[in-house]
């Protein structure tokens, strides 16, 4: 957006919306998708600043005054606005003549069912070829193997059987897995695959402590791994173009890590079990 029609959003945020601190519309990110619901968020709060925005822009005799037309169509018609029915074609070369009686009618069969048969074969493509093995791959959780047997676990290790050794060998480990979760309650039973691998001794489970691991990283709604690329960008600028690879390994932890608190104590005992490193900064 140019600065021009960012300062008229600007103005106009501020006339309408003074208490909204952000004066600027957030991309919508392509592959985060689960940070999305922030640029959503922010253009419902600053929606009527943003169609006022566009009725000033289409006024001025501007290259951008059709598409601010085009925009104020489509959110009018977002806005319960009366729809209109697109005329019947002669030749349905280009669509098809759905068939309806009210534009209520013709917008669901034209759009809204077509778009959910579409997102549902799509999660279908997506995940139906994985859901046995991670329905299998939940029974090694102790809160579900104190209730099945390992034949419930036999999808799962035919798919991960180049990570695990002999069939006998895992299904042993896992009796005795099961053996030892039995004898707690069933409350104190770890519930998530993260809390039960805190719980597992890989000396005495090998194969059970990998077969948890696989389980933690299946999740694939999250984008953790990609923020790491986003907090680099923000640490290696060009005034830290010399950073060492340690350091910059500390900063990108401690940039992606915020939750996790650091005492100044452990900072210091840490600082001084080094006097290399604290003569070398002091002098």
């Amino acid at each position: 957006m140019s600065a021009k029609r960012t300062e008229i959003l600007k103005s106009m945020i501020s006339d309408c919306c003074s208490e909204q601190k952000k004066k600027k519309l957030i991309l919508l990110c392509e592959t985060r998708w689960v940070e999305r619901h922030d640029s959503v968020f922010l253009f419902k709060d600053i929606l009527e600043p943003i169609l006022l925005s566009l009725l000033k822009i289409e006024e001025e005799s501007s290259d951008s005054a059709p598409k601010a037309h085009v925009l104020i169509k489509e959110t009018a018609a977002k806005l319960d606005i009366k729809e209109e029915i697109p005329r019947v074609c002669r030749l349905q070369t280009a669509r098809n003549n759905v068939p309806d009686s009210t534009e209520e009618e013709y917008y669901r069969r034209a759009v809204y069912v077509p778009y959910l048969d579409d997102f549902c074969n799509s999660l279908k493509a997506r995940f139906e070829s994985h859901k046995e093995t991670v329905a299998s791959l939940q029974h090694i959780l102790p809160e579900f193997c104190t209730k099945t047997g390992f034949y419930s676990l036999e999808a799962a290790f035919n798919f991960f059987e180049e990570y695990l050794p002999h069939k006998e060998v895992v299904q042993s480990e896992f009796m005795s897995w099961k053996e030892k979760c039995s004898q707690e309650k069933f409350e104190n039973l770890p519930k998530t695959a993260i809390s039960s691998l805190e719980k597992c001794d890989k000396t005495f489970f090998p194969n059970i402590y990998i077969l948890l691991k696989l389980l933690a990283v299946v999740p694939v709604c999250v984008a953790t791994v990609e923020r790491s690329f986003s907090s680099l960008r923000r640490l290696k600028t060009y005034l830290r173009n010399t950073t060492s690879k340690s350091r910059l390994n500390g900063l990108a932890l401690l940039s992606i890590h915020r939750d996790i608190k650091i005492r100044d104590e452990e900072v210091l005992d840490k600082f001084a079990s080094v006097p290399r490193i604290r003569f070398a900064n002091f002098t």
